[in-house]
C-alpha cells in the first residue's frame, strides 16, 4: 500500500513540475508583459464596441496600464467584425451562426526618439454557436458572450505577442 501511495504522490509531483511556468508551459490567461511594454496607447480602435474595454481589461491583468502618451503604440486598422450563417434547418431557418473578428495591428515603440515598429499581424478569429428561435432571448445573450470571448481572444493573442516580443525591438 505504501508503495502505491509513493508512486502516486511522485507521478502526481513529477506531472507538477512539468507544469511550472519555468518549462514554457503557462496557463491560457497568464500574460506578464515586459517592462517596456506595461504602458501603452492604443489607436484606431472603432467606438462603436467593447473591444478596447476588453483589452484594456485584459492589459491590467497582465500588469500594465493604457496612457495617452505611452512610449508603446498599438495601432489597428481593418477592424471587421460580423456573423453570418453557418447552417439551416429543414425549415430552411437559420441554425447556426459564425460570429467573426478580423483586425491588423502594428506595434511601435519609441526609445531614444527612435522609432521601431514590428511587422504588422492580421488577427482572423471566429466562433460558432447554435440558434434555436424558441429561444430567442437566451441565444442573444449567449451571442454577446461569444462576441465578448472572441475580443478576449483577440486582446490574448496581442499582449503575448508583446510577451515575446522584447528581443525584437
Amino acid at each position: 500500500m505504501f508503495k502505491v501511495v509513493f508512486i502516486l504522490f511522485s507521478v502526481l509531483s513529477l506531472f507538477l513540475q512539468g507544469c511550472s511556468a519555468d518549462n514554457g508551459f503557462h496557463l491560457r490567461k497568464n500574460v506578464a508583459l515586459p517592462a517596456q511594454f506595461q504602458t501603452l496607447q492604443v489607436e484606431n480602435i472603432p467606438s462603436d464596441n467593447n473591444f478596447r474595454e476588453v483589452f484594456e481589461s485584459a492589459l491590467e491583468e497582465a500588469g500594465g496600464k493604457l496612457e495617452k502618451d505611452a512610449s508603446t503604440r498599438i495601432v489597428f486598422s481593418n477592424f471587421e467584425e460580423g456573423k453570418r450563417v453557418i447552417a439551416y434547418t429543414r425549415e430552411r431557418k437559420a441554425r447556426e451562426y459564425l460570429l467573426f473578428l478580423k483586425l491588423a495591428y502594428e506595434i511601435h515603440t519609441y526609445k531614444n526618439k527612435k522609432l521601431t515598429k514590428l511587422p504588422a499581424r492580421r488577427l482572423n478569429i471566429d466562433r460558432s454557436y447554435l440558434y434555436d428561435p424558441d429561444f430567442a432571448l437566451g441565444k442573444a445573450e449567449e451571442e454577446k458572450q461569444v462576441q465578448k470571448n472572441l475580443y478576449q481572444e483577440a486582446a490574448r493573442l496581442i499582449l503575448l505577442r508583446l510577451q515575446y516580443s522584447q528581443t525584437a525591438l
